[in-house]
This record gives C-alpha cells, structure tokens and sequence, in this order.
C-alpha cells in the first residue's frame, strides 16, 4: 500500500515540476482572474510584457495590454461559456516596423469562473517573413493567375505609356492612339492627395525591380473597376534601367470580397476606426512619402474627458457609443486621406498628411467644437461630451513618426493639466 507520506511526496513532487516548467518555459505564461488582475506569471511573461508596464506596475494584464490590445477585455467579457479558448494566436502589435516590430501572439483559455490562462508568444521574426512572403505572392499571382481579362503596357523612364496592346483597349476601353503620351492617370483614379502616389510607386519598382498593388480605375465609358498591377522594370542588355512593363488584370470581384476582409483585419471592430495595428502599416508609407517629396505630416492625438465617470455612471454601453460617437464625428471633419486610428481605451490618434501646424491646429479645433456640440443618448438623458487634444506637426527635430507620437502624447498630457476641452500645440510650451 502507498502511505499518506509517499502520496504528499508525490504531489509535492509534481507541483515542484509544474513550477520548473512554468520558469523555464519559452513562452509566456500569465495566471489571471476574469478582469485580469494577475495571481502567477513566469519569466518570459514578464520580459514579453515589460515595455509596455507604466507606473501602476505588472498587476493587471488587460490594464497593461490596454495601450495597444484594448479588444482583449471585451473578447473575455463577452465569452459566456463556462471554459474554452476566448482566443487563439490573437496578435498583438507592440510596437510599429520602424521601431522593431515587436508582434505578440495571445491566446486566452478560460480554465473556470475564477481563472483564465494567458500564453504570449513572440512572433516579430515570423510577422516580418510573411510580410516578404506577401510581397512575394503578390507578384507570383499577377504572373500565373492572369489567363485573359488582363492588359499589358510599356513605360518609358519618366512614366509615359509608349506601347498599348489590344488587351490594354479591352479592358480599359482606350485605344493605342488615345493612350499613347500619357500616363496611368488616363485610367486610374487618384485623389488629389494622391498627386504624387503614382510617381510614389514608379520609384518603389525602380529601386526594388517591381512593385505591386490594386488600382481604382475607370473604364472610358465610366463605369470603375478594380485592377490588379505589376510594374516591372525593364533593362538592356547592359543592366541599364530603360523603362517599365505593366501588367494590369480586372480583380474587381475578388477586390469586393477582398476588402470585406481587410475591414474586419484593419478596422477596430468597435468604434469603425482604423485599428492600432494597421495604423503604423498606413503611417510607415506616409512618412516615406513625406521624406521623399518634403511633405509635412501632422499628428493629433485625442483623448475622451472623464470617459471613466461615463462608464461608472451609465455602463460600459454608453461608454460605447461616446467611443463611436467621437469617430463618427471626426470622419465628417477629416478630408478622406486623413486617418483616425483607435490607439487604445480611449484615445485615438489622427495622422493628417501634408498639413502643417497652423493647418493642424485648425483641424484640431474644428474638431474639439465639433464634438463639445454633440451629446450621446443615455436613456433619454443627454451625456455632453468634450476631448482633450494634442498636436504636434513635423520638422527638423520631429522627422520620425515616435518622435511625433511622443510630441502630440505631451500636448495632450497639457491639454488635460490645463482643464481639458482644449487644443495644446507641442510648440507652444
């Protein structure tokens, strides 16, 4: 028979182990209760989630997630079975390419009411190789999925279409002689944001060899249509760069589908706004663009007053609303290559492209009015609703999109010294 004694050494022995491979695991593992309030985290747990601790320390993990994964406590919250996985590889984008690309993978399992299991994952090297890979498959897909609604065409240098094929006039409805002299502008749609996005994109395939992406296109006889490119560069026998081919292939069916899917990848599944993650994808090709033709970026960053009184007043619900409330306004005040991003909890981030200070402190203060005015119902009662706001603007000491973060984060810590329901300019403390 085994005695009380040998079954104590046995359990004290297997709860020794559990502790060693908790230590020594290589991921990260976090013991938490259901609002997150940490009981047992290993090593690599911590390691993972040091950058992003504040003054309040390691004690909650959503807390601490919430600068950059806000979607994790309503994913917990609103998981209503009594175990399972509440997620599974959910990534978390820590910091942006620029500044190292740190990517974490989450997964949430709800072991009882009492606990939930976090394990986090460094992934940055496996995000950055399928971030090439995409690059890649992109440009295999315009080679072998093009069979026949496709048209290819010539380049010189500078970007003048010099040669027209048949299947260039099907599919955009130009002929040779109409097309010939001009550029991609004949068919393809852009913005006058966008005046220089097309020279942007000539250069990309110059020093890279091709560049690939979708184009919004018009048909001559006006009706649009989504085309896949890829511009390739051509060369003489010398390796001397002589010009472009471009391919183009009508995907506007898949572009439909395609996009349906990006919204759920890109946008905040919330409020509508761009998510975190995909703001730092959109603002690396702006800063690009801005140092490439010495164009100014702005930044606003945007923070709801007292959002905490609103959610302990009038429930998480109407705390909803006010978020969704402030995007919606905001979208009817931007111009449409203007991007808000929700940047975590409550505050949200504004990058205003081409436009200095004294243009961004307008936008600014169009905006705080715009939304001083505005109020979100809360069961027939009327919630006023104000924001804080920092702007910062690029210049010789500004030239980086942290630095300009940072900037437009310190006006907005001024702006809520200062009382809130106001607009602080970086230059002007």
């Amino acid at each position: 028979m085994i005695s009380d004694e040998q079954d104590n050494d046995s359990i004290e022995s297997e709860y020794e182990a559990l502790l060693s491979f908790m230590y020594l695991s290589p991921v990260g593992l976090v013991r938490t209760d259901p609002y997150g309030k940490i009981d047992m985290l290993n090593p690599m747990a911590t390691q993972l989630l040091m950058p992003l601790v504040k003054s309040l320390g390691l004690e909650n993990l959503f807390e601490t997630l919430a600068s950059v994964a806000p979607e994790l406590r309503n994913l917990v919250t609103s998981f209503r079975e009594s175990c399972g996985s509440i997620c599974v590889n959910h990534r978390v984008h820590v910091s942006s390419a620029a500044d190292g690309g740190i990517v974490l993978s989450c997964t949430i399992v709800k072991v009882n009411d009492e606990v939930l299991i976090t394990v986090l994952t460094d992934v940055s090297c496996q995000v950055a190789t399928e971030r090439r890979l995409r690059q890649t498959d992109s440009w295999l897909d315009a080679i072998y999925t093009i069979v026949n609604d496709f048209a290819v065409l010539g380049l010189t240098k500078q970007g003048v279409i010099n040669s027209w094929s048949p299947s260039a006039e099907r599919l955009t409805g130009y002929t040779e002689s109409e097309a010939i002299g001009g550029t991609l502008r004949r068919f393809c749609s852009f913005t006058d944001l966008d005046v220089d996005v097309l020279d942007e994109h000539l250069t990309f395939a110059r020093e890279e060899g091709w560049y690939s992406r979708d184009y919004l296109c018009q048909h001559k006889s006006g009706y649009d249509f989504f085309a896949q490119a890829m511009i390739a560069v051509l060369r003489e026998e010398d390796d001397e760069f002589s010009g472009y081919t471009a391919v183009f292939r009508d995907v506007t069916e898949r572009k439909v589908s395609s996009d349906n899917l990006a919204n759920l990848l890109t946008k905040d599944h919330l409020t509508g706004a761009v998510n975190r993650a995909h703001f730092f994808n959109l603002a690396e090709k702006e800063f690009a663009r801005a140092n490439r033709y010495q164009h100014s970026i702005s930044i606003i960053m945007l923070d709801a007053d007292h959002f905490k009184h609103v959610n302990d007043s009038w429930g998480h619900p109407i705390g909803d609303e006010v978020l969704k409330s402030i995007v919606k306004i905001a979208e009817g005040v931007l111009r449409a290559g203007d991007t808000i991003a929700r940047f975590g909890g409550e505050e949200f981030v504004v990058m205003l492209p081409k436009i200095n200070s004294v243009e961004a402190l307008v936008i600014a203060e169009r905006l705080r009015s715009s939304i001083e005015t505005s109020s979100v119902d809360a069961g027939g009662e009327k919630i006023k609703i104000t924001v804080s706001i920092g702007v910062a603007s690029m210049n010789d000491s500004r030239s980086t999109l942290k630095q300009l973060l940072t900037s437009a984060d310190s006006a907005l810590y001024h702006a809520k010294s200062k009382g809130r329901n106001c607009v602080v300019d970086i230059d002007d403390f």
